[in-house]
């Protein structure tokens, strides 16, 4: 998987699998980026990623947790290296699976991203509101 946000712009592109693709708009917020192959859905780009990747339900808990993270170590200008070492209980390599979406934490891990990160609110990774269909 892949995640890249611009901050300037609150852009986040979330890609699960590397293929040529291309985008199709769902709403003013989403576009869906579909394999040239065979139509499968490969990936999103979110508008506003902000709110709008967190408000439709589109992604697993531990892709939004993924994205999350990497918004949140964009948004304070950190390092993989960094977020780990303010998280404090991980390793270098056990954050960047989480934020790869390869693993899932802890409860305790998420209680040390919480305290790392006071003013986020990690809620949001379980919330699912609304359906982009």
């Amino acid at each position: 998987m892949r995640i890249l946000y611009d901050v300037e712009r609150d852009y986040a592109e979330v890609f699960f699998k590397k293929d040529e693709n291309y985008g199709e708009e769902v709403n003013a917020f989403i576009t869906t980026f579909k394999s040239e192959r065979n139509g499968k859905i490969v990936g999103y780009g979110f508008e506003a990623a902000s709110k709008t990747l967190f408000d439709y339900d589109l992604l697993s808990p531990s892709l939004r947790l993924a994205a999350l993270l990497r918004m949140l170590r964009a948004k304070g200008a950190l390092t993989q290296e960094q977020a780990a070492s303010r998280i404090g209980d991980i390793t270098v390599r056990h954050y960047q699976r989480l934020e790869s979406g390869e693993e899932n934490p802890t409860l305790g891990t998420i209680e040390s991203m919480m305290t790392a990160f006071p003013n986020v609110d990690f809620s949001v990774i379980l919330k699912h509101k609304i359906s982009a269909a």
